[in-house]
């Protein structure tokens, strides 16, 4: 029988090794992956980085429905980045006041299981319809919420802005304490034109059922989007409430609009999908996130609260994962290309301005992207069009 301290030292090699393979995405585009190579290497490589892009595999989740399609009386439900497929045989099961499918809307959330087929539509085994509960948010909770702007301003001046979207011009003597969290104080530069340049293309992205919602309405996120002076951070992040930021060096080093909304994008991906954490657990993780899960030998050595470590890491791939998805999903049906996704986080890889992009290496995000664009979505060779693969003939229901 091996001693305890042989115990430790093998349990301290398994964590490590662990560790080391779930080494989070480089989701905010802030480090350089491990190999670079050509598109076509690039492509090749997402399906060895835990791809999730053969038929027939069965594919699980948990996601806002974002838009609904119809084909030949079947419903598509756009959700989790997938297009899904729900049929009479799929056995779908209601919760609150939703009764049938007639019921369920964009805004309700879908729990799914199922595979895709050879277009990449997810064709729904078993899914669960509810609603969505109260929103509630760090910037409505305390002292923080009556300085809650829900609202986008007009920057007529550089201003600070704190995280929950209220403006203070400059000059102005500020409090970090005042700042409604570590996200808060950026300043806001008076640029009209990049102002309104990042804030068009973001509420863009919102999709529509968001948009329609009332001010009082509980599921209703105030999207807000604004250029920051940041030069250390190299992607978009989100404060309280919607509020989405992004640095004026990141929309400077990106080459189109198209680059810029799939920055934008993973903002509103953000928060269309958080709600999500606090009901979610290991036991719904579907393939792509088990997929990521190494065999343990021997398991007895891993103790408890290392396997949790372990979940918890696994929950936040998947949202990662999710959260790639769900951009493209929103780059799509607000008629951008989704193609630019992986080129725009190729970009922001390096520390500084590349002069010469074509060497650079694409980062796991980019992977995991272009492989799901292999896999679900049409590719054009001019424009900006792309399609998710819903047939020509769809309705789309409201």
């Amino acid at each position: 029988m091996a001693n305890p301290g042989s115990r430790w030292i093998f349990s301290c090699v398994c964590l490590c090794t662990l560790f080391a393979f779930f080494r989070p995405f480089e989701y905010r585009a802030q480090q350089p992956a491990a190999r670079s190579a050509g598109a076509p290497k690039n492509e090749q490589s997402a399906e060895a980085n835990g791809d999730p892009g053969n038929s027939g595999r069965k594919l699980s989740g948990l996601a806002v429905i974002v838009k609904i399609d119809l084909i030949a009386g079947d419903r598509l439900f756009h959700a989790d980045g997938y297009v899904i497929r729900v049929r009479p045989e799929s056995v779908p099961t209601f919760s609150g006041n939703l009764k049938t499918l007639a019921d369920v809307e964009p805004g309700t959330w879908l729990h799914f299981e199922g595979v895709r087929d050879g277009a990449g539509v997810l064709v729904a085994r078993t899914a669960e319809f509810f609603p969505l509960g109260p929103r509630d948010s760090p910037a409505a909770i305390g002292a923080s919420k009556a300085r809650h702007v829900s609202d986008y301003q007009s920057v007529t001046q550089d201003s600070l802005l704190d995280a929950n979207g209220h403006l203070v011009k400059l000059p102005a003597k500020v409090r970090y304490s005042e700042a409604g969290g570590p996200c808060g104080w950026h300043r806001v530069p008076a640029d009209a034109p990049l102002q309104e340049r990042v804030e068009r293309i973001g509420m863009r992205l919102v999709p529509d059922f968001q948009k329609q919602l009332p001010p009082d309405n509980h599921s209703r996120i105030p999207f807000r989007f604004y250029a920051v002076t940041d030069d250390k951070i190299r992607s978009v992040f989100g404060c309280n409430a919607g509020l989405v930021l992004i640095p004026r060096n990141v929309v400077a080093r990106l080459q189109n609009d198209d680059q810029l909304a799939a920055v934008l994008a993973d903002g509103v991906a953000f928060y269309l999908q958080r709600p999500q954490v606090s009901t979610l657990d290991l036991a719904a993780l579907g393939a792509e996130a088990a997929s990521f899960i190494p065999p343990l030998s021997p398991a007895g050595f891993i103790a408890g609260d290392v396997v949790e470590g372990i979940a918890e890491h696994v929950k936040e791939t998947r949202y990662q994962q999710g959260e790639a998805r769900i951009a493209l999903q929103l780059l799509a049906d607000a008629g951008f290309n989704p193609w630019q996704a992986p080129e725009a986080w190729r970009l922001l890889v390096p520390k500084d301005p590349p002069q010469d992009a074509q060497p650079l290496t694409y980062p796991r995000e980019s992977k995991y992207q272009l492989n799901i664009l292999k896999t679900q979505y049409k590719r054009y060779s001019s424009g900006s069009a792309a399609e998710l693969p819903a047939p020509a003939a769809g309705n789309s229901v409201r």
